[in-house]
C-alpha cells in the first residue's frame, strides 16, 4: 500500500461512526450486512450512516454489491491487510517494539487483563446474545457461587428474549441482571479463561477471530428461538435448553477445573 492510500484509508476511519460501522463489518465477516441493518445495529440514521459508508468505500477499505433493491457492505480483506501491513511493515520500519503481529500483542493483551482481575473468567457465547449465552451465564453463577467471573455475549446481539427469563425464574434463577452484550465490548477489555460456545453459528465466526480466551469449549445446544414453534413448544424448548445447559454446568464444574489460576 502506497502512503496516499494508507493517509486515506487512515483518513476515513479516523471518525467515530464510522470506525464503529468498520468494526461491525470486520465481526461480520465476507458475507456483510446491509446498509439498512448496520443503521440499526449502530443507531445511527440511514443519511448518515450512508455517507460514512460512501466514505469508507472510496477509501477502499469497503466493497459494495446489490442484492435485490439492497445494497450490501462487506470490508474488503485485501485493502485491510495492506494497511496492516504499511503499518507493521513500512510505517514502524518492523521494530518489534512497535508493532509487533498480531498474535503476540493479542496473547500480551490478555495475560495483561487476567492479571488485574481477581477471579477467573467464564464466557458463555451465541450468535444472538439472547437465549442460551445467557441462560449458561445465569446458571453457571447460581451453581458456581463466586468460583468465576460470568459473562455472556452475542456475535451479533439481538435483546434477551422474555422465555430465557421464565424459565430461569420458574427456578429460583435470578435474571434482574441479565443483558445482552455484543462480543466486541469484551474483546480486549477483559481476560477470558474459559468461552464456552453454544451454537453453531457462533463457533464458525470464532473460526475468523483472532484467539481471546485461553480455552474454549463447544457445547452445541439447540436453539429454542427458532422460529415456527407453537408459544407451548417454545417454552417446551426453552426448558429442554435449559435443563440441557445446568447438566453440562454441574458436569463442567465437577471435572477438576482449576478455581485458582496458574
Amino acid at each position: 500500500m502506497e502512503m496516499t492510500d494508507a493517509a486515506g484509508a487512515l483518513a476515513a476511519l479516523a471518525q467515530e461512526d464510522r470506525l464503529a460501522a468498520f468494526r461491525l463489518l470486520v465481526r461480520v465477516g465476507a458475507q456483510g450486512l446491509a446498509a439498512g441493518a448496520i443503521a440499526a445495529e449502530l443507531g445511527i440514521p440511514s443519511p448518515t450512516l450512508s455517507f460514512h459508508l460512501q466514505q469508507l468505500t472510496a477509501a477502499g477499505l469497503l466493497t459494495r454489491r446489490r442484492d435485490g433493491r439492497r445494497r450490501i457492505y462487506a470490508v474488503d480483506p485485501a485493502a485491510t491487510r495492506g494497511l496492516l501491513s504499511y503499518l507493521g511493515e513500512d510505517c514502524c520500519q518492523g521494530r518489534k517494539d512497535l508493532c509487533a503481529t498480531a498474535g503476540p500483542g493479542a496473547r500480551t493483551r490478555f495475560e495483561g487483563l487476567r492479571a488485574t482481575q481477581a477471579r477467573p473468567t467464564v464466557l458463555f457465547l451465541c450468535s444472538g446474545g439472547s437465549a442460551r449465552s445467557v441462560m449458561g451465564e445465569a446458571l453457571m453463577r447460581w451453581n458456581a457461587g463466586r468460583r468465576f467471573d460470568v459473562y455472556s455475549a452475542g456475535i451479533r446481539p439481538t435483546g434477551v428474549h422474555p422465555l430465557a427469563r421464565q424459565v430461569l425464574e420458574e427456578i429460583g434463577v435470578a435474571t434482574s441482571a441479565l443483558g445482552s452484550t455484543d462480543l466486541g465490548a469484551l474483546l480486549g477489555r477483559v481476560g477470558i479463561d474459559h468461552a464456552i460456545v453454544v451454537c453453531g453459528g457462533a463457533e464458525e465466526a470464532c473460526k475468523s477471530i483472532l484467539p481471546f480466551a485461553r480455552q474454549r469449549a463447544y457445547w452445541p445446544i439447540e436453539d429454542p428461538a427458532a422460529a415456527g414453534r407453537s408459544d407451548a413448544d417454545a417454552l417446551r424448548a426453552f426448558r429442554s435448553a435449559r435443563d440441557d445447559l445446568d447438566e453440562r454446568i454441574r458436569a463442567w464444574l465437577r471435572g477438576g477445573l482449576l478455581t485458582e489460576r496458574a
